[in-house]
Formats: C-alpha cells, sequence, structure tokens
C-alpha cells in the first residue's frame, strides 16, 4: 500500500530507491508528519514530486558534494551538502535534484495542515517558512534530533511509538517556531496535569506497558492536544511519558527477576521489551546494573 504523503515508498521512487524506511506519527489532529531515511548508492536524478502543500526538510548524514538542485525548473548549480547540515523543500515548488555520488539522509514529511495546527496551539497564524532551497543552514537541534531517530531505523523494533511520536512532534515544533516566524512564549509555563488526568494517563500506559500506546491517544484521553499533553505530562512527572513507559517496564522486570525463575529473554518480552539485548540495555540505563547482576543481588 502506498503512504499518502510524500515519504516512505512514494519518496522513495523519486530517488528511485526499491526500499526507504519510514516512521509516521499522527500526533496533529489529522495531518501525518513522517520522517524517511534516504540512501543513494549511485548517481541518479530524482523525478518530479506532484505538488502539494507541504514541506520536506532534510538532514544530511553523510556529505554530498556532487549534488545540483532544480527549482521549478531553474538550476541552482553545484550545490554540495555536508553532514549534519539541513536543506528545505518547498513542495509547491517541484524541487529536483541531481546527485552524482553516495548520499545518506533523513528527510522530514511536513504538510503545511501540521504547522497550522502548531501556529494554532499558540494563538499565531502560520505563514511560509522563512528559508531558501539553496542555502543550506547548521541547525544543532535538529542534528540532535535525529540523531535519536537514527537508530530506530536500524532497529525499529526497540523504539517505542510514544519515543516516536514525541521525538518527530519536537522536530515539527522546531521547525515551526524558528522558521516560521512563531515565536516562543515567553511567560512561563504555568501548570500540569491535573490529577484525574495523570491518574489515567499513567493507567492507560500501564494497560499498554507490553504493546503500544501513541502519544495522540493518551493526549486524546485527557482532553488535550498532543503538544500540550506532553509538556504537563513531564511538567507533573518529571519525565516524558515515553521515559516514564521504559521505567515502568524496568519495574515489572524488577518484580519478574525477583520472584520468578523465568529467564532474561523471557522477562524481556513479558515486559514489553523486544529482545533480551533491548532490554538489558534499557535495564542498565534506567537501574544501572544489568539485570543479571540486579537479580543476583536481590
Amino acid at each position: 500500500m502506498r503512504s499518502q504523503g510524500i515519504y516512505g515508498r512514494s519518496l522513495g521512487d523519486h530517488f528511485h530507491l526499491n526500499d526507504a524506511p519510514a516512521i509516521v506519527t499522527k500526533t496533529l489532529k489529522r495531518s501525518e508528519v513522517a520522517v524517511t531515511h534516504i540512501k543513494c548508492r549511485k548517481p541518479s536524478l530524482t523525478s518530479s514530486i506532484p505538488t502539494e502543500d507541504a514541506y520536506l526538510v532534510a538532514y544530511q548524514i553523510e556529505d554530498c558534494i556532487e549534488h545540483e538542485l532544480w527549482i521549478n525548473g531553474k538550476g541552482t548549480g553545484r550545490l554540495p551538502f555536508f553532514g549534519g547540515q539541513t536543506s528545505f523543500y518547498d513542495l509547491r515548488e517541484d524541487p529536483m535534484s541531481f546527485i552524482g555520488e553516495t548520499s545518506n539522509c533523513m528527510m522530514y514529511y511536513l504538510p503545511k495542515s501540521a504547522l497550522d495546527t502548531i501556529a494554532e496551539e499558540h494563538g499565531k497564524r502560520f505563514g511560509e517558512l522563512q528559508m531558501r532551497s539553496d542555502k543550506p543552514a547548521d541547525d544543532p537541534v535538529i542534528a540532535a534530533l535525529s540523531a535519536t531517530l537514527m537508530p530506530a531505523f536500524a532497529n525499529p523494533e526497540y523504539a517505542s511509538q510514544l519515543f516516536l511520536d514525541h521525538t518527530t512532534l519536537a522536530v515539527a515544533n522546531h521547525i515551526a517556531h524558528r522558521y516560521g516566524s512563531l515565536h516562543a512564549i515567553t511567560k512561563a509555563v504555568t501548570g500540569g496535569l491535573t490529577a484525574k488526568n495523570e491518574k489515567r494517563a499513567k493507567e492507560i500506559i500501564e494497560a499498554n506497558i507490553t504493546g503500544e500506546i501513541s502519544l495522540s491517544d493518551l493526549a486524546f484521553q485527557c482532553g488535550l492536544s498532543a503538544r500540550h499533553f506532553a509538556r504537563a505530562f513531564k511538567q507533573s512527572v518529571g519525565v516524558a511519558p515515553h521515559h516514564w513507559l521504559v521505567m515502568r517496564r524496568c519495574e515489572r522486570a524488577k518484580d519478574l527477576l525477583q520472584w520468578s525463575a523465568l529467564t532474561l529473554a523471557d522477562i524481556a518480552l513479558a515486559c514489553g521489551f523486544a529482545d533480551q539485548s533491548h532490554f538489558t540495555r534499557a535495564f542498565s540505563r534506567v537501574v544501572g546494573i544489568s539485570p543479571g547482576a540486579w537479580r543476583r543481588l536481590s
């Protein structure tokens, strides 16, 4: 099945790729926000992308020196990209590229409807992204957020939907604020979740501790937008929802380590981890020692 927006297989087709894995989230009303891993291993000329009221934001993982760009049929000449740079493409302007060597990047698909939603939540109106396709930017925030997402492409089973939702929403918010003329609210942020909503959110996470729950589903149950819910949850609980999920999985694992004879592999699956390796890394990060060592000391 093809994706509805320009991401995943749909975007990969324009780069003539057989494989273009994507992470897709729906945290902003009905707008899909997605990130696609694009790896070109031979020279290619991208095909024209159908006009859409949306943007592609590319984070370059590796240098791509032999590169040219056309906007609405007009060439910009040689336009080298360097690892760590971010570039922007308005899908109303028919961007096309010639890639003369290997290229490795992450491309964020941001429909204007998603950016409009972010603006509305701040009581503002979104206009246009203030950027140029032929002027790559050095953006340390996008670089840092992209670095946290990269492992999810190599091991998708290790990344919870809450984490993916949280990180892609952070990217969209950053782009809307830095490049969309939306200014951050300067007044002090007050108020977390109500006691009722905090209890409800924790109960839902506990009920889905071995499976998946999305940020938008949690927010909906509390009557909040995904962005407001994520901020309020962290203010009330002290950590982001996906971090609290991992902590609760580790607490459940402690009970099984202490009171059951289950193997580490079985405990990993019983607590919602992808496998024993995933369990060991997460438990060691949260608790400070490996599950095996904790069991021997308990």
